[in-house]
């Protein structure tokens, strides 16, 4: 298993042993964790070829997630109120895929069970359908996920969210209904890095950000797949 901490403590070894003007001695493991994520989030694009299949290790599972209740306006100032209850939860920040590929899932506890995601825009319309009353349906804006459940789900209080998000150490999991969310552990939790972006994040990081030459990166990147089997 590939952990943030192993990554970041693997490409400053690499980058100690390599050549070029770094002044490696220096290089901080905060600094490279602040690369490991951004070249991750450029890069993931391109391992996906904007429109693949999306790697299963890319996709974070947030647990049991807890909803919360709101009015229809949502707004700042309380005193303005639309007339109907609607359940709402906040989540970290999806990676920029088209067309909300990056959720991967949002639906009921059982994790099988999916929701109408429509769009905000529309969804009033397509909810006042004979049918489309009897289901659940959610809507985002923002970061913010909004559930008008259907009679059947009117006392749901948890649900369940997958998918890839722009940082994923900002992604706290709820392991059991009722407890507090665990937040992710540089140490301990798997970093969702498959090995065609591993590959892309090491490169960038040691010719772009450490000046190595493109031969010395290219010569490094032959043993990458070696190095990374030995991180899992």
């Amino acid at each position: 298993m590939a952990t943030l901490d192993k990554l970041a403590y693997n490409i400053r070894n690499i980058a100690r042993n390599g050549q070029g003007n770094s002044d490696d001695e220096r290089l901080k493991l905060s600094q490279i964790k602040f690369w490991i994520q951004q070249y991750r989030a450029e890069g993931i694009n391109q391992v996906t070829d904007y429109g693949k299949n999306i790697d299963p290790q890319l996709i974070q599972d947030l647990g049991i997630v807890p909803l919360t209740e709101v009015d229809a306006a949502d707004p700042d100032c309380p005193d303005i109120q639309w007339g109907c209850t609607i359940k709402k939860v906040t989540l970290p920040k999806f990676i920029d895929f088209p067309h909300n590929r990056a959720i991967a899932f949002i639906g009921k506890i059982d994790k099988r069970e999916p929701f109408i995601f429509g769009n905000a825009d529309t969804e009033y319309f397509k909810s006042e359908g004979r049918f489309s009353k009897l289901m659940t349906r959610v809507t985002m804006i923002g970061n913010n996920i909004y559930l008008q459940l259907s009679s059947n789900d009117a006392d749901m209080e948890y649900i369940n969210v997958r998918g890839v998000f722009e940082d994923p150490t900002s992604v706290n999991t709820y392991a059991v209904v009722g407890c507090q969310p665990k937040c992710f552990d540089d140490g301990i939790d798997e970093y969702p890095l498959p090995l065609g972006l591993y590959n892309y994040v090491l490169k960038n990081i040691l010719q772009t950000e450490l000046n190595w030459s493109e031969q010395a990166v290219n010569d490094e990147l032959n043993n990458a797949r070696k190095d990374n089997e030995k991180l899992r």
